[in-house]
């Protein structure tokens, strides 16, 4: 019988970490709603000088939410190049920032994701709308990777399987 607490404490290298926040992943941001209730979303988002940026508007609920409750929650699931699934979890610190700092955060976080040619018309495109960006300095680090249960996985369905058995929509 396999160890859980082996199989739920497996990290990822900081290395791992850093390749899959540099991807064009989406990550699940967290915000604390008036009634306690937690707001999720999907967002773009950068990773940059140890904290993450995301670019939003500030009717948004969770503009609202980090401007009334200063904490936030990311959640980044992804794939090393070792070919390792991992998830990265951060909680920290929130605070929007405004103006033209606003600007320069958010078309750094578009910059990540859309083609060079395409930036400057996305920019001017979500800018007339996104007017803030949301900052998180983390205080709390998770992570962990899969390596453990797939390891247990294939040993019954046989090395280098387990890619196979999950359902494709």
């Amino acid at each position: 019988m396999p160890d859980a607490r082996e199989v739920y404490t497996a990290h990822p290298t900081p290395a791992e970490i850093a390749e899959v926040l540099g991807q064009r992943e989406l990550g699940a941001l967290g915000t604390l709603n008036a009634d306690g209730s937690i707001h999720l979303v999907y967002m773009l988002f950068l990773h940059q000088d140890g904290r993450f940026y995301l670019e939003t508007s500030s009717v948004t609920r969770k503009a609202r939410n980090v401007a009334g409750r200063r904490r936030a929650s990311l959640l980044v699931q992804g794939r090393a190049s070792t070919g390792r699934s991992l998830m990265v979890s951060v909680e920290g610190d929130a605070r929007l920032v405004e103006g033209s700092a606003a600007r320069d955060v958010n078309r750094r976080v578009l910059a990540k994701y859309v083609k060079d040619e395409a930036l400057d018309a996305v920019a001017t495109s979500f800018g007339r709308v996104d007017d803030v960006a949301i900052e998180i300095t983390p205080t709390r680090w998770r992570s962990w990777t899969n390596t453990k249960l797939r390891e247990l996985a294939e040993a019954e369905i046989g090395e280098g399987r387990y890619g196979e058995v999950w359902e494709d929509d």
